[in-house]
């Protein structure tokens, strides 16, 4: 990981985004406006798998919801990269960086989770509920430990 990380420190995006001055305040309004859309998209398919909502259309209703989810997770991933870019041997060693590092990895393995649930008509099972309660905790500890970083 500590070539990755140099590598993308020596690359030339990170030099636009040290030498830039809107850029980087660009990306990271951006990256927060991809959390809030993902994050409100994700937040409101859950509270509906824990039943606050009618069972019946479960699935349509994520399925609804699910392009604006990729859609901030899109502008997250490349806003992140655009921000890590300029100091990524530095952040990398943070904590809080690898701690959000592995909740986005839970996060995503959560996301698995729900989608083989939702196939086999199990999304608003217990374990669909379980996962869904799961998948809040993980992307607002990715959110938390996002913003902590600047603190370490």
């Amino acid at each position: 990981m500590e070539a990755l990380l140099a590598d993308l420190q020596a690359s030339g995006l990170a030099d636009t985004m040290r030498n830039s001055v809107f850029l980087y305040p660009l990306a990271n309004v951006l990256h927060v406006l991809g959390a809030l859309c993902f994050f409100a998209a994700v937040a409101a398919m859950d509270v509906r798998v824990l039943g606050h909502g009618p069972v019946a259309g479960t699935r349509a209703f994520i399925s609804r919801l699910r392009p604006a989810a990729l859609a901030g997770l899109a502008v997250q991933l490349v806003t992140g990269v655009m921000l890590l870019a300029p100091e990524a041997t530095h952040i990398g060693h943070n904590p809080a960086f690898r701690i959000k590092l592995v909740a986005i990895l839970l996060g995503l393995l959560n996301v698995a989770l729900l989608e083989i649930l939702l196939r086999r008509s199990e999304i608003v099972s217990g374990a669909g509920r379980a996962s869904a309660a799961a998948s809040l905790a993980f992307w607002l500890a990715t959110a938390a430990a996002g913003r902590l970083i600047a603190y370490f």
